[in-house]
This record gives C-alpha cells, structure tokens and sequence, in this order.
C-alpha cells in the first residue's frame, strides 16, 4: 500500500546552480511557499471536412513560483537577488570583500522537496520526494509594509525536463526530515 499523504509544512525548497537529482544545492531559508505549475503545448488540428478540432499534444512546460521572508545574510537569497541586482558583499562569504557579485544568467535548479525521508518511520512512510526543476529567472520582489515582516517573491520559467525523485535514500538527494 502506498506511503500517507504529508502537510505542506514538511516541504523544503532547495536551489542549486548544477543540474543533478543528487545535488542538493543550499536550503533556500525562510520559504513560505512554493508552486511548479506543469503543461503542456496543445497543437490544434484542423482538417478538411472534419465537424470537430483535433489536438495533438506538444512539450511540457512549466512555471515556479517561490516566496519567504527576507533575511538578511542568507546565501540563497542573495543568489536569487544576483539575477536582478548586483549584490555588493563585504562579509567574504558569497563574492569577496567589498566586490560586487554580478548580475548572472543560466538555470537554477530547485530542488522541491514535497516530503523528506522520516527515518523514524517504517516501510513506505520513510520515502522521500522531491522534484527537481530547472528554472530560468523571470521575476523576483520584495514588499515591505509596516505590519509585517520584509518578504520576498520569486517566479521563473521551466527550463528543460524536470525530476521527480521518490526515495528512503539521502544519496537520491533528499534530506532527513528535521527531528
């Protein structure tokens, strides 16, 4: 019999700059959400002397959509920042004292982990899933009021064929569940 469905709280999201199932990348902290929205092209047919449209089906693709709470030293962040805003560093973690980390192009990869693996449980309730999207950036902002907490929004465009990755081992690439 299949595993039990999870809570959403047990979703994690993960990005990385290299493609791979089994690269995690770095846990993008403070994610409050996160949505891969699939489709797939839909070519119209339309004979001659036929009473009804045709369809033939086409490529899949897919948009992401991320958003979470601004906090201020956070690598990931400042990686997502990267692709819309030089990011200016002095602390020598990200692009060296005092540099500017320039404005980048090329896929991220998010790792979407929907459930990761429980190690206290037994037989399907261990497995883990995630699915891992090659995206390229469209959009990123960041909104501020004055009863709330800075948060940030990210959006991209499905680049290439995405993972989906169901496993009780860490060496697929999902995490432990967080005890």
């Amino acid at each position: 019999m299949a595993g039990s469905p999870t809570h959403g709280r047990e979703g994690v999201l993960y990005l990385s700059t290299s493609a791979g199932s089994t690269a995690l990348g770095t846990e993008l902290g403070w994610t409050n959400s996160w949505t891969w929205s699939p489709s797939k092209d839909q070519t119209e047919i339309s004979p001659l002397n036929a009473t009804s449209k045709y369809y033939v089906e086409g490529l899949v693709s897919g948009t992401v959509s991320a958003e979470g709470s601004l906090i201020s030293g956070s690598g990931g962040q400042r990686t997502l920042i990267g692709r819309f805003a030089k990011v200016l560093n002095d602390t020598g973690d990200t692009a060296g004292s005092s540099e500017a980390l320039a404005i980048t192009d090329g896929n991220f990869y998010l790792h979407l982990i929907a459930k990761p693996i429980d190690t206290a449980s037994s037989s399907d309730e261990r497995r883990g899933q995630k699915f891992v999207v090659p995206v390229l950036a469209s959009g990123f902002s960041v909104n501020a009021s004055g009863g709330d907490i800075v948060g940030w929004s990210y959006d991209g465009q499905q680049n290439g064929d995405v993972l989906y990755v169901e496993s009780s081992s860490t060496a697929q690439g999902l995490p432990k569940k967080a005890v």
